[in-house]
C-alpha cells in the first residue's frame, strides 16, 4: 500500500521595522542609499559605543505582537547571539532569545468551516546584519542595513502546503501594513521568509527531519519552493535513502531548492544576556492603544454590510484600495444583484488590468464612476455582458464614459420584441433545411439559430429576449 505523507511547515519571517532610524542607533534607514552612507559608530562595531534602543521600534513590535494575538512579556530581555561574518562587525547580533517581546499568538486562515488556526510561537526584536556583495574576485561589504530593526515572527509547524504558507504570509503582510510596523515590500527585502519543511507519515506523531529553505523573496516562489522540497524529501524516503538536516535555497531559474550546507550539529551561538541594555518594560498606554481594523475583521464586516461572500470580500481586502473602490462603485445601491455584479467585475476584469499593467486599482484607467455606469447599462439591458467587456476595453483606451462610447458606436442592445421577431424570421427564411430538421426533433439547432441572430445583429441582440422570440416564431 502506498505511504501517505503529510507535509509540516513552520515559517520564520523577518520583517523590517518601518522606522526612520535603526533599532539601537539614530542612523537613518534608507533603501538603495549609497553604500556605507547610513552607518553609525555603533553599527560599525566601534569599540566603546553603546546601543540606544529606539522607542519607535518597540512601539512597532508591540503593536504587531498584539495584532497577532500574542501575550506580551513585560518585561522582555535582550541577548547577544555570537557568530562571525564579515557583514556583522560587532561579532554578535542583539536579539531576544530567552524572553521575547511576544509569544503564544495565532492567526486564523480561511472562513467558516474552512477556518484554520496557525499558532505563532514568538515575536522578538533584533538587529539586522549588513550586506555582503560577492563577485568572482572579491567580496564587498555594505553596512547600511547593519543595525536596522527587525521583527522575527516564528510559527509552529501548522502549515501543510505551499499555497497555505503563501496565504499565511500574505495575511501577515497585510497585518504589518495596516498596523504600520512594516511596509511589507518583499521586492525591497522588507519581508524575508525562511521555511522549515519536513514530511512524515500521517500516522506518525513525531515530525520528520527538517530542511530549512532560506531567504525566499516572493509568495509565488515560497509556494513553489515548499512544493518542490516536499516532493524531493518524499522521493528520497520512498527510495530508502536517508534524509539529512540541511539548509537550502530556492533557485528561481531551475525552480528547485539547492543545498547550501548540511546541519551536522547544532551551532553554538553562545547566547548571553545583553549587558548594555536593561529589561524592556512596555508602557501601559502602548498596551491599551486601540488597534486598527485588521484584514480578516474587515473582510467579515464588508461581507455582512454588502451581502457578498466573505471569500469575495477577502479578495477585495487583499488588493490595495480594492475594498474602497468597491464601496464607491456600489454607492447607495441596495440591490443585491448589482452588488454581486460589482464584485464579480472587479475580481475578474479590474484585477486583470491591475496584473497586466502592474498598477493599483485607481490607476487602471477605469474610475469608479465608469464601472458603475457600465454596470447600470448592463443591469437595465442596454448592454449585454459581452458588449460590456468591449466597452470596458474602450474605457481603458480612451478614459471616456461608457454612455458616450455606446452612443458613438451605436452599441445599444436590441431588446425590442418586434425588431427581434423580424430578425428571427429572416434567419429562418435563410435556413429552411435547418428549420425542417429542428421541427423533426433536432433541438440542438436552436443554438445555431441564436448564433445566426447574433451574427446578423452584430452581437447587439439581447440573448435572453432573442431566445424567447425565436421559440415563438418556430412554433408559429
Amino acid at each position: 500500500m502506498a505511504k501517505v505523507w503529510q507535509t509540516c511547515i513552520g515559517l520564520e519571517i523577518h520583517a523590517q521595522i518601518l522606522s526612520k532610524s535603526k533599532i539601537f542607533s539614530a542612523a537613518e534607514v534608507a533603501f538603495a542609499a549609497a553604500p556605507n552612507s547610513k552607518v553609525s559608530f555603533f553599527d560599525a562595531g566601534t569599540p566603546g559605543t553603546l546601543p540606544l534602543l529606539q522607542s519607535r521600534c518597540v512601539e512597532a513590535g508591540t503593536l504587531t505582537a498584539r495584532a497577532l494575538n500574542c501575550s506580551i512579556n513585560n518585561p522582555s530581555y535582550f541577548d547577544r547571539k555570537h557568530y562571525f561574518y564579515a557583514d556583522l562587525p560587532t561579532g554578535y547580533q542583539i536579539t531576544q532569545q530567552r524572553v521575547p517581546l511576544g509569544q503564544h499568538g495565532h492567526v486564523l486562515l480561511g472562513f467558516g468551516e474552512a477556518t484554520k488556526k496557525i499558532n505563532i510561537e514568538r515575536l522578538h526584536l533584533e538587529m539586522d546584519s549588513g550586506k555582503s556583495i560577492h563577485s568572482m574576485s572579491s567580496t564587498l561589504i555594505d553596512l547600511n542595513r547593519a543595525g536596522t530593526g527587525l521583527m522575527e515572527i516564528v510559527t509552529a509547524p501548522d502549515l501543510h502546503s505551499g499555497d497555505e504558507a503563501a496565504s499565511f504570509v500574505q495575511q501577515l503582510m497585510l497585518i504589518l501594513q495596516i498596523v504600520g510596523s512594516c511596509d511589507a515590500n518583499m521586492a525591497q527585502g522588507s519581508v524575508r521568509v525562511d521555511a522549515n519543511v519536513s514530511i512524515k507519515r500521517e500516522s506518525d506523531k513525531e515530525l520528520g527531519t527538517r530542511c530549512e529553505i532560506k531567504n525566499i523573496s516572493g509568495l509565488r516562489f515560497l509556494s513553489k519552493a515548499i512544493e518542490y522540497e516536499k516532493t524531493r524529501q518524499q522521493n528520497l524516503l520512498e527510495n530508502g535513502e536517508t534524509l539529512r538536516a540541511e539548509t537550502r535555497t530556492y533557485d528561481v531559474p531551475s525552480a528547485r531548492t539547492i543545498l547550501i550546507r548540511t546541519k551536522e550539529e547544532e551551532v553554538d551561538y553562545r547566547y548571553m544576556p545583553e549587558p548594555d541594555l536593561p529589561p524592556l518594560h512596555i508602557h501601559s498606554e502602548l498596551l491599551d492603544t486601540q488597534l486598527p481594523t485588521l484584514p480578516r475583521d474587515e473582510a467579515i464586516a464588508l461581507a455582512q454590510q454588502y451581502g457578498i461572500s466573505v471569500e469575495g470580500a477577502w479578495m477585495l481586502v487583499t488588493e490595495k484600495g480594492a475594498s474602497e473602490y468597491y464601496k464607491e462603485v456600489v454607492g447607495g445601491k441596495t440591490d443585491t444583484k448589482f452588488r454581486h455584479s460589482v464584485l464579480n467585475w472587479i475580481i475578474s476584469d479590474i484585477f486583470s488590468l491591475i496584473r497586466a499593467n502592474n498598477v493599483t486599482i485607481y490607476e487602471t484607467g477605469v474610475t469608479t464612476q465608469h464601472l458603475r455606469e457600465l454596470l447600470e447599462l448592463i443591469t437595465t439591458g442596454t448592454l449585454s455582458g459581452r458588449m460590456g467587456k468591449e466597452i470596458l476595453s474602450e474605457v481603458v483606451k480612451t478614459q471616456r464614459s461608457p454612455k458616450d462610447i455606446v452612443k458613438d458606436k451605436n452599441m445599444e442592445q436590441i431588446s425590442d420584441s418586434e425588431t427581434l421577431k423580424s430578425v428571427c424570421e429572416m434567419v429562418l427564411e435563410q435556413n429552411p433545411n435547418e428549420v425542417k430538421r429542428y421541427k423533426n426533433g433536432e433541438n440542438k439547432l436552436l443554438g445555431f439559430f441564436l448564433g445566426q441572430i447574433m451574427k446578423m445583429t452584430k452581437g447587439q441582440a439581447n440573448p435572453k429576449e432573442a431566445r424567447t422570440v425565436l421559440l415563438q416564431v418556430l412554433k408559429s
